[in-house]
This record gives structure tokens, C-alpha cells and sequence, in this order.
């Protein structure tokens, strides 16, 4: 028995040696992202946080980003961190319907005001409310991107009965049921796959921000933008949980210490930046900007809150504060 006790302390002692080693040497994070690797949040965002956790480490810490889906498609994103496929990843959250119940309420139609006002709210409904919904990863920031406008290849929306019939990508269920208020077909599919739907004419036009338009292309293909700020979705770098308990305690504190909500603001700010430039690019193209009639829109807005008192009783039905993280997500964003 004392021989047996004997041999365990010293095996734990061994590991403690070689654990001792293995923190002192670099510690090499994988992070999966199905952005291109120009993309706005790699080059702003994403690669001065890994440069600076590196130089808080010492130089221990090194993240090298997997970008344009190598590791995974985009839906995938969420569980390449969840179950440590890869150390770090960078998912859309709407890519994983019913999962992100209570948080999906900054994706409803016209909740959105700035990608960086937004992304600051979502840390603080989160910190209060959202963290059972991320119970497989460890969160380090969320935010939001720019607003989405309606793209379309062939006909102008110049009024909302001209969405009537047309066939509009759109991967967020809630905007969804506001499009078919007004005779719209909403198609979803992933980001990557809308270029050639556009192209081969599957789709009538699309619902993106200016930057992801640009990014993946778009406005190659599309002739008109309606603007109409209409959504925008969650996004969030999440972390593997087991990785980060594995991590020495001062590479985890230089990671609390470099994430959080000054991240979700930076994150958010860099989108916002990128929608003004974009914007520019797609005119540039000759993508031409229309707006909709004031009445038209104010009153497809009224319309559409509709579905925020559904989402509130249909969180309530589950068992969830639904109405209380609506009132909080109003109220932070300034909405009545």
C-alpha cells in the first residue's frame, strides 16, 4: 500500500515536471474561422488580440487562424470549439437553430442600431442572462456585424410590394417571418453559397450587410440595395473549455484579461468601420442605393414588433425570461 502511495506521488510528480515543461514552452492555439483571411475581423480584431496575448505570455501563447472554412463549414463553427476540434473558433450563432434561444433576441427584425452599441449589449445580456446557452465553450466575445440591407440582381425594391414573390436569402428565422408579411420567399442557406444562387439566378437578391457583401463578393453580381437596417446576427470567438482549464494560470488570466466586453466593443466597432468603406466599394461597382418610402417602413417596422411580443411569450412558454432579457435588450439599445 505505502509502496503503491510511493509510485503515485511520484507519478504525479513526473506529470507536474513535464506539465511544468509544457507551459514553459509555446502553447499553440488553433483557431477555426470560415471567413476569408483579409477578412475585417481577422486583420482588426482577431490578429492584434493573438499579438497581444503573445506579448502578455512572453511570447508563450501563439494563435494561428484556420480561416475560409478549412477546419469546417460554417455551421460546424460552434462545435469545432465545443468538442475541441479546434482550440478556438468563430461561429455564427443562428447557424445553430433552437441552441441560442434567449440570445437570439438581438437578431429580431429592426433591433439593430450599431454593430458596436449592439455587440456592448449582447456581452451585458449575456453576463446576466445568457450563460446556460454557452455552457460547452468558454465565451471570450460576442458581437454583431453590420445591418442588413436587401441586395437584389434584376428588379429594384423601391416599395415594399416589390418584395412580393421575389425569392430573398436570409439565414435568420425571425427576419424570415417578416419578409413573408410582405409576400417575400425567404431561402436560407450559408453565406458562402449565395454568390452563385445570385449568379444562376436560384435567388431574387439577398439580405447581408455591406460588409459581407463585399467580402464574399456580392456586389459582383447584384445591380440594387434597398436600405432598410433591417437585422444583423450573432457572432461570438468561443473557446474550448477543457483547453482553457488545461492552459497555466497566467496564460488563462492573460486571456480574461484580453477578452470580454472591450473586445465585444472592438469587434463591433471594426464592423461598423468596415460598413462605411464598404458601402463605398459596392457604389463604386455600381450598385445602385434606393430607399423605401418613410411611411412604407415605419409602418413594416410597427408591423415587425409583432413578432418581438411572439418571441417574448414563446421564451416565456419554455420556461425562459424571455420577457425580462426583451426589456433589458430595448432598454440598452433604446428602443421603446
Amino acid at each position: 500500500m505505502k509502496k503503491s502511495l510511493m509510485l503515485g506521488l511520484a507519478l504525479l510528480f513526473t506529470l507536474g515536471l513535464i506539465g511544468s515543461a509544457w507551459a514553459g514552452g509555446t502553447i499553440n492555439l488553433k483557431l477555426a474561422s470560415f471567413m476569408a483571411p483579409n477578412h475585417v475581423q481577422h486583420k482588426q480584431v482577431i490578429e492584434p488580440w493573438a499579438k497581444k496575448l503573445s506579448e502578455m505570455t512572453g511570447g508563450k501563447v501563439k494563435v494561428t487562424i484556420f480561416p475560409a472554412s478549412s477546419l469546417g463549414k460554417p455551421p460546424e463553427h460552434y462545435d469545432l470549439a465545443a468538442k475541441g476540434i479546434a482550440d478556438i473558433a468563430f461561429p455564427i450563432l443562428s447557424y445553430n437553430p433552437g441552441r441560442f434561444n434567449l440570445t437570439s433576441v438581438f437578431e429580431l427584425p429592426f433591433m439593430f442600431t450599431t454593430s458596436e452599441q449592439v455587440s456592448v449589449a449582447l456581452w451585458k445580456v449575456y453576463e446576466k442572462y445568457l450563460q446556460k446557452e454557452f455552457k460547452d465553450v468558454k465565451v471570450l466575445w460576442l458581437f454583431q456585424h453590420g445591418p442588413a440591407q436587401i441586395f437584389t440582381t434584376k428588379k429594384p425594391v423601391k416599395t415594399l410590394a416589390d418584395l412580393n414573390g421575389m425569392k430573398i436569402r436570409c439565414s435568420n428565422p425571425f427576419v424570415n417571418q417578416s419578409l413573408t408579411m410582405l409576400g417575400a420567399t425567404p431561402v436560407f442557406m450559408p453565406v458562402p453559397s449565395v454568390y452563385t444562387a445570385l449568379e444562376r439566378g436560384v435567388i431574387d437578391g439577398t439580405a447581408i450587410s455591406y460588409e459581407g457583401l463585399v467580402a464574399f463578393k456580392q456586389d459582383d453580381v447584384v445591380r440594387y440595395a434597398t436600405t432598410c437596417t433591417l437585422y444583423s446576427l450573432n457572432m461570438a470567438i468561443v473557446m474550448n473549455k477543457r483547453k482553457f482549464d488545461s492552459l497555466p494560470a497566467d496564460v488563462q488570466k492573460a486571456i480574461n484579461e484580453t477578452t470580454g466586453l472591450a473586445m465585444c466593443r472592438a469587434a463591433g466597432k471594426a464592423f461598423d468601420d468596415a460598413e462605411i468603406i464598404d458601402k463605398k466599394k459596392a457604389v463604386a461597382k455600381g450598385v445602385k442605393v434606393l430607399t423605401l418610402p418613410p411611411a412604407e417602413l415605419a409602418k413594416w417596422k410597427t408591423d415587425s414588433r409583432k413578432i418581438w411580443v411572439k418571441w417574448a411569450k414563446d421564451m416565456n412558454a419554455k420556461g425562459l425570461p424571455g420577457t425580462a432579457v426583451l426589456d433589458m435588450a430595448k432598454s440598452l439599445l433604446g428602443h421603446k
